[in-house]
């Protein structure tokens, strides 16, 4: 995973909140993962389950019903009842998730997505003792923009999706 992309002849910094604070990547002391929409797109993330083929030490499996399991470093939640906790905190704008369905979220209009390995117990509470997967959704902007995708694959399977943005 790069944490610097290159643009032309500029090299563009990558910028997480990983700490709860904007720096660079470089300068974080955390083992993190982090890809914008560019990168996600790049490497073939359309959404959480993925997240196991450009991460290191993260495995994915999905259980009955709605139930998954997700594992940093080998730490997650094996429990079959409603009510047990994961030990891996997904975070949506740095908001944890309670009742979180990562088997069926998808990475679509989004900033950034950043899995922090490790016991981050400190920054972002209990049940961050594996790690955090943070999802920064995309900040509206002050131009006219759209983005529509579609997609036709086998069985009569369709799918759609897309955004707008309309500056106030």
């Amino acid at each position: 995973m790069p944490a610097m992309a290159q643009t032309g002849n500029q090299i563009e910094e990558l910028v997480v909140t990983a700490q709860k604070k904007e720096e660079a990547l470089q300068d974080v002391p955390i083992a993190v993962s982090a890809f914008d929409q560019n990168a996600l797109e790049k490497s073939k993330i359309d959404g959480g389950p993925n997240l196991v083929l450009a991460v290191p030490n993260v495995n994915f499996s999905k259980g009955n019903f709605t139930g998954y399991n997700f594992q940093i470093r080998g730490i997650g939640s094996k429990l079959v009842a409603a009510s047990g906790d994961a030990g891996t905190g997904i975070h949506l704008n740095n908001a944890p998730l309670i009742s979180n369905n990562l088997f069926e979220t998808e990475f679509y209009d989004v900033e950034r997505v950043e899995v922090l390995r490790g016991p981050q117990g400190t920054l972002y509470g209990r049940n961050a003792t594996g790690g955090v997967v943070n999802m920064l959704t995309a900040k509206p902007t002050d131009t006219f923009e759209g983005n529509a995708r579609a997609e036709y694959g086998n069985y009569n399977t369709m799918k759609a999706r897309g955004m707008i943005n309309v500056p106030l």
